[in-house]
Parts: structure tokens; sequence; C-alpha cells
């Protein structure tokens, strides 16, 4: 983190008023949470119901897979921006919706494993919406909140991907998935050496 930023790679998601924060910044930010939240589904074998992310850097984005074009090809939601009126951008809002979505199925994906973990920030993916440990909640959508609230739940949302993948790293080796993992013996059944 940077002050009041969430930040991946060094780049910051979010604005505030007296901080400018340039859009090739945030939609770099988002294409290296999009890579990353990618990579750590393959590593658990988690497929997303309803959306399928496409990491492509700055230009990256998400295959809505509820919704076709005329084209039979899937509506993309990107997740990048350059419009000086965001609130005009449903599109990009639609995708931090759907971005967040994606994290929220991460962490129920590694709660059926492991019903200990525990991310810092809960999500409600259908508000669009994460709330702190004081109960306040902050929108993704930039269209229904202030830059402050935007920057604030998506440096949350950040928080619990890095808390995901503090999870994947430490309980999964490099070489692994959670569906090629060694077993692990039941305790009952160890027998101590005589």
């Amino acid at each position: 983190h940077q002050e009041h930023f969430g930040t991946i790679n060094g780049f910051r998601l979010g604005r505030l008023p007296g901080v400018n924060v340039e859009w090739s910044e945030i939609n770099a930010g988002l294409g290296q949470a999009a890579l990353l939240l990618n990579s750590l589904a393959n590593r658990i074998d988690l497929q997303f119901t309803k959306y399928k992310i496409i990491p492509l850097g700055s230009h990256s984005y998400i295959d809505d897979l509820s919704e076709r074009k005329k084209s039979g090809k899937f509506v993309q939601l990107p997740l990048y921006t350059g419009r000086r009126h965001l609130t005009w951008d449903t599109q990009f809002n639609k995708a931090l919706i759907a971005f967040l979505d994606c994290v929220n199925q991460f962490k129920l994906a590694i709660e059926s494993k492991n019903q200990r973990f525990c991310l810092p920030y809960k999500m409600n993916e259908k508000k669009g919406v994460i709330t702190d440990s004081n109960g306040y909640q902050f929108h993704v959508s930039y269209q229904v909140t202030s830059l402050e609230e935007w920057t604030k739940a998506l440096k949350y949302m950040l928080t619990n991907l890095k808390w995901g993948l503090t999870w994947i790293t430490s309980q999964l080796p490099d070489d692994m998935t959670t569906s090629n993992a060694i077993p692990t013996v039941p305790s009952s059944t160890v027998t101590s050496p005589r």
C-alpha cells in the first residue's frame, strides 16, 4: 500500500481529489490484479462462473459468460478506461463489479478447502460493495461513490487478493495445484516409529 492507495507492482489503484493518478497507471494496476487473480485461480483449478478474466496488461477485460453480442461473442467488460467522466463508463463499472465477484468466488473456493481461511474485508458481489471491520460499505463501482470511497474499495479488494496470494503460496509448492497436491494422511492412521 502507498498511503491511501492499494498498489500492485508499484501501480496505484484509485484517485483522490488532491492526487491525480493517471488512468494509464490505474489501468496497468487493474491489469496486474487481473493477471494475479487469474493465476491464483489456475493454481487451485478454479473456473469462475459467469465470468472469464482475460489478462492483457493495461487492456485487460472480463468476458461476461452470461451475455452474448449478436455476433455470438461474449460481452467484454473492460478493466480499463480513460474517460474524463467515469460515471458514464458503465462497462468499466460493470467490469469492477465482475472482478469483485471473481475475487469472492476465489475466496469461497479457498474456504471450501480450508474453513479457517478468512479475508479481512467482506465482499458482496451482488451489491458491488466491500465492507471494512467497522461495518462501513464501499462501492467498487465509481458511479455510486466518491473518489475517496472508490479508492478505499479498490484498496480493500486488492488487500483481499493479496491475502489469497499469501494463502496459496504458503499452502502449495510452486509446481502444484490443489488437484495434484500430495494427499495428507489422516492423523489417526499415522503410526509412530518404534
